[in-house]
C-alpha cells in the first residue's frame, strides 16, 4: 500500500513541460532585471506531456522589444488549479515575460 500512495504522489509532481522561447528580441541572462510586459498560463495533458495551449512566447513579446528575459513559474494559482484537474491529466504552468533595458 505504501508503495501505490508514493507512486501516485510522485506522478502528481511530476510533469514534462516544454515552453517555445520565440520572437524577434534578443534573449537575455537571469541574472538581468527587467519590466514584466506579459504573462499567460499554459495547458497540458498527460501531466505535461502534451501541450493543450499555446505553449510558445511568440505572441507575448511586442515586435519593438530589443531584450527580454522570460520565467517560468509554478505559481499558486496553477497549484491550486491542479489539485482538480490533474485528477484527469490536465495540468497548468505560468510563464512571465520581462523586458530588459
Amino acid at each position: 500500500m505504501s508503495l501505490i500512495l508514493l507512486v501516485a504522489v510522485t506522478m502528481c509532481v511530476v510533469g514534462c513541460y516544454t515552453i517555445k522561447i520565440g520572437g524577434n528580441a534578443e534573449l537575455a541572462p537571469s541574472s538581468e532585471e527587467g519590466t514584466k510586459i506579459a504573462q499567460k498560463r499554459c495547458w497540458y495533458a498527460i501531466w505535461g506531456l502534451v501541450p493543450i495551449s499555446d505553449n510558445s512566447t511568440d505572441s507575448l513579446i511586442p515586435g519593438t522589444v530589443k531584450k527580454v528575459r522570460v520565467e517560468t513559474k509554478y505559481k499558486v494559482s496553477d497549484f491550486l488549479i491542479n489539485i482538480f484537474t490533474g485528477l484527469v491529466t490536465i495540468e497548468t504552468f505560468s510563464v512571465e515575460v520581462y523586458e530588459v533595458k
